[in-house]
């Protein structure tokens, strides 16, 4: 078979796979590049007219990316309203630095600068969070440097607001990875803060292990609510349904992961707010050093 027949019968089978399988792993790994392979599909269209005229082949393509585009869910996120920032509010900024020291100091200058209130930071790195920031962010909670193993995380907070309510708990088994809820106080109004980094669906037992962990951090939020983490689930894929809250900012043309490979990026990492909330700044940071990209989001009561 020659080649790009072959590629479009590949499409085909992913396509496919990806819709049937779809809360299943390893097809569950394939709905979070839904967008791929939307644009692999326009690819084909174009490959099949330009270079063989086969307009066989190109009508399949049409199909297939009608079919992975259908597939997308309705967009579900709060748009920033610029006009709501001078009003009593707080700048959230979450970031996975992945354990590097370097990157955790870029993401913490970029944070300072874009004046954050609150920092979140997963995959602190073997450090002192008493050696960052100085006094300009007294108020912390850290979750505690994690045993030796792959699957553990670590999430440090640095606030400039006082952060009451303080709760640290383990997720669920076997890796128990920490995650924290905290209170702050804005004009006036309280906001029920949590942080959060379930386990990448890397293996069936991982990626159950990671739909639970959304499970319990559902179950443990209460209205009004703030929701910040690396979920390792992109807006397409079955598990993000789990997930409390409206997303702010756009995530199509965002990335947050494969960072450094802007064509292959994913929007896994989410600042989610409920209902009752409004936002007024969205951004996601430059390149920092780490795998992951730093989220912004200004919130509003």
């Amino acid at each position: 078979m020659p080649v790009l027949p072959a590629l479009v019968v590949l499409l085909g089978a992913v396509t496919l796979v990806s819709l049937i399988r779809r809360a299943h792993w390893p097809a569950e790994l394939l709905t979070h590049f839904r967008p791929h392979l939307v644009a692999a599909g326009i690819g084909g269209v174009l490959l099949c007219l330009l270079l063989s005229e086969r307009w066989e082949w190109s009508a399949i393509c049409v199909g297939l990316t009608l079919i992975n585009y259908g597939a997308l869910p309705a967009p579900s996120w709060a748009k920033p309203e610029a006009r709501l920032d001078p009003t009593p509010g707080i700048t959230v900024v979450w970031a996975n630095v992945w354990k590097k020291r370097r990157a955790l100091e870029h993401t913490l200058d970029w944070a300072k600068a874009q004046n954050a209130d609150l920092i979140l930071i997963a995959e602190f790195p073997d450090a002192t969070p008493g050696d960052f920031l100085g006094d300009d962010y007294p108020h912390r909670f850290d979750t505690g440097p994690p045993p030796r193993d792959t699957y553990v995380t670590r999430i440090v907070a640095f606030s400039r607001v006082p952060l009451d309510g303080v709760q640290l708990l383990p997720g669920p088994g076997p890796s128990h990875r920490p995650w924290a809820t905290c209170n702050v106080s804005i004009g006036g109004a309280r906001l029920n803060i949590m942080a959060a980094h379930p386990t990448p669906p890397n293996t069936p037992k991982l990626t159950r292990e990671r739909d639970a962990h959304i499970d319990a951090v559902r179950r443990q939020l209460a209205e009004p609510f703030l929701l910040a983490g690396d979920f390792n689930a992109t807006p397409w894929c079955p598990a993000f349904k789990m997930i409390p809250g409206r997303r702010v900012g756009a995530y199509l043309f965002a990335p947050t992961w494969f960072s450094n490979l802007p064509l292959l990026g994913l929007p896994i990492d989410h600042i989610m707010i409920s209902q009752a909330l409004k936002a007024s700044r969205y951004r996601v940071a430059p390149f920092t050093g780490s795998d992951h990209r730093a989220l912004l989001a200004r919130v509003h009561p």
